[in-house]
């Protein structure tokens, strides 16, 4: 039998993905071990690289620190996502609707000692949203809704917050 036959000398079945035999000199063996080195290292790279990647991902099971560097932030957020959904609002509203602002208000009559943070955070909520949404339209009231969903998020963090410290 030749080499045309069957898979030839070298013993490869025509299925196969390695490079056909090219010679007795010795290159085909080379060249089945480059490409199966490719094919391992092809394989390996994307573990590796998602090995890496997860230390730097907190673990799940961690709850962020709830001290007083938290509430704070927690609060100015809270008073830019209120900016924002009352620009939202009287932009599609009129000036008249002043439902954000006045829950706004109340947060500060809550947490005076915050009033400087809250109404920055508030007027850069506001000028944030002015900037993105010039006029009234679907989209407008589609981000309104979003901040409004993700101020009752906070608000809910904060009130859990409030009620673990009320226990003691």
């Amino acid at each position: 039998m030749g080499r045309s036959q069957a898979g030839g000398e070298c013993g490869l079945k025509r299925r196969s993905i390695l490079p056909p035999c090219l010679g007795a000199n010795g290159t085909s063996m080379k060249l089945r071990t480059l490409f199966c080195a490719a094919l391992i290292a092809g394989a390996a790279f994307p573990a590796a690289a998602q090995q890496r990647n997860q230390p730097q991902q907190p673990p799940p099971q961690e709850q962020p620190a709830r001290g007083d560097d938290w509430y704070r932030g927690q609060l100015v957020e809270l008073s830019e996502v209120l900016g924002g959904a009352h620009y939202l609002r009287i932009v599609c509203d009129g000036r008249g609707d002043q439902q954000w602002r006045n829950y706004m208000r109340g947060v500060i009559e809550r947490e005076p000692q915050y009033n400087a943070l809250l109404v920055e955070g508030f007027n850069r909520g506001y000028r944030q949203e002015e900037a993105r949404f010039p006029v009234c339209d679907q989209t407008t009231r589609q981000m309104e809704a979003e901040l409004r969903a993700r101020g009752l998020r906070i608000a809910q963090g904060l009130r859990a917050r409030h009620a673990g410290s009320n226990v003691h």
